[in-house]
């Protein structure tokens, strides 16, 4: 299962900057400075995503604070201990809102993990899990992670900031040889994005309770949610019940509680459901003190009836197309509560969300043969078959080459990087993504920056015309 040269794992973290235009200024929490912050106080929300992989079967990340950083101090926006399965995240999870962000310049987020707070785990390939391999990586800077992005961003009253940032487990966990035994290391690959006019995110899970429904506008508002909250006095919001709007509409598909198509009609007042949908800004804020996000709604795109429990997410293999019936077949891993060797059918279902690892529409052609795929469902052990409500395929092909910086620029595509198969011409774009890692740290760079004789990591596809077009290139001094 482990490839020796790297961990093709993906999770994103998004903090949404919700700011409200409400008092002038307001208490902050975390030691921070106000005296150069703008008008009005925000709120932000971080969530965690991740995506399908074949090299480990979980990573498990313990987080026990997260900050945002400035000049003048620093904000907290978790501080406890939680961990993640980050294989269990292939959707973005709300992992904690913190009110009474002052407005203002920040420029670093910081995460701080507990000792050991990366765990890998390899599954022995049987059900035995006394004999599965565990690794802990080396983490840099005393468990704290500072993620950089290309400049400052600021929390302005009166609007939504939201930071977009993936960190890629493929890129940042490496092994290192010493002698006959592999040591793992984490040097954390972050990209970041400032979005400021549009939610450009996966879609976002939330598991939680029905309450006030409303037939007139297929809405309502989804509590009980666990979602920790912090207040702008930096304490726990312990009578929070983290309900979020969540609106449905004539595209939004329904599952019952046994895996087949329902309606909005059959929501009941009280009972769970989990909802995977898009957050969006709200046209309808009220004033309603039960509600968190208030600028935001959540955009049902598919609404599971029933307890959590109800649905099962099993990953595996595909080993057939989708047939006539809209079924395929899929080999399921091990160490997911089922007895392996297993060929289970999936059966794709009227409303069934299609899904690739970045939150893509994919189509029924794109799951072939020997596809990572992870399906979520309801299985019947008597008919061997998961009546589906998400599929989540991997349709990422790119490729990586290991190397050290030649001309740049050259005469070709780009700039040449030499391996020891030959020397490659790497194309680049204002869509690809340039790093350098020193002492464990990794910040953003131009391609221009790229110097001579550097060693660098480049990720992405052979092109017809002779050039390797890049998305993403580590370099190290």
């Amino acid at each position: 299962m482990i490839n020796s040269i790297s961990v093709t794992r993906l999770f994103t973290i998004f903090f949404l900057g919700l700011v409200f235009t409400v008092l002038a200024a307001c208490s902050s929490g975390g030691n921070t400075d106000t005296s150069n912050t703008a008008s009005g106080p925000g709120s932000v929300a971080l969530l965690l995503t991740d995506a399908p992989s074949d090299d480990f079967d979980e990573i498990n990340i313990t987080v026990v604070k997260a900050e945002l950083m400035s000049d003048h101090g620093r904000v907290t926006i978790f501080q406890g201990e939680d961990t993640f399965n980050l294989l269990d995240l292939t959707d973005a999870r709300i992992f904690a809102i913190r009110e009474g962000i002052p407005g203002g310049s920040y420029n670093k987020i910081r995460l701080t993990l507990k000792d050991n707070g990366i765990e890998l785990v390899d599954f022995n390939g049987t059900n035995d899990t006394s004999d599965d391999a565990v690794y802990y990586p080396k983490l840099p800077g005393n468990n704290k992670l500072d993620l950089n992005p290309r400049g400052s961003f600021s929390v302005v009253a009166g609007t939504t900031l939201v930071i977009q940032i993936d960190m890629d487990a493929n890129k940042s966990i490496h092994i290192v040889k010493k002698g006959k035994k592999d040591e793992y290391n984490f040097r954390p690959v972050v990209f970041i994005d400032i979005v400021t006019d549009t939610f450009i995110e996966r879609f976002v899970k939330l598991h939680g309770d029905i309450f006030a429904i409303n037939t007139a506008d297929q809405s309502f508002k989804l509590c009980n949610t666990g979602i920790p909250v912090r207040t702008g006095e930096d304490v726990l919001k312990t009578d929070s019940r983290g309900c979020v709007r969540v609106e449905a509409d004539q595209t939004t598909a329904f599952f019952d509680i046994n895996g087949m198509p329902a309606t909005f009609s059959n929501l009941v007042a009280g009972q769970p459901a989990t909802v995977f949908g898009h957050l969006q800004y709200d046209t309808q804020i009220d004033n309603d003190d039960d509600r968190e996000l208030r600028d935001l709604v959540l955009k049902a795109a598919l609404i599971e009836l029933g307890p959590e429990s109800s649905f099962q997410k099993l990953n595996g293999t595909a080993t057939s197309a989708v047939d006539v019936n809209n079924q395929f077949t899929m080999d399921v891993d091990p160490g997911q509560g089922l007895t392996t060797p297993l060929n289970l059918i999936v059966q794709i279902q009227e409303g069934s969300l299609l899904i690739n690892r970045k939150g893509q529409t994919v189509t029924i052609a794109d799951i072939i043969t020997g596809k990572l795929v992870s399906a979520r469902g309801v299985l019947d052990v008597g008919k061997g078959t998961l009546f589906a409500s998400v599929i989540v395929v991997d349709t990422d092909s790119s490729t990586q080459l290991i190397g050290t910086v030649g001309a740049n620029p050259d005469n070709s595509c780009g700039f040449t990087l030499v391996t020891g198969t030959g020397d490659r011409s790497i194309h680049t774009d204002s869509n690809t993504n340039a790093y350098l890692v020193v002492n464990g740290i990794s910040k953003p760079i131009d391609v221009s920056e790229l110097s001579t004789g550097q060693q660098a990591d480049v990720y992405g596809n052979a092109n017809v015309n002779g050039c390797f077009d890049a998305h993403t290139i580590i370099s190290y001094p």
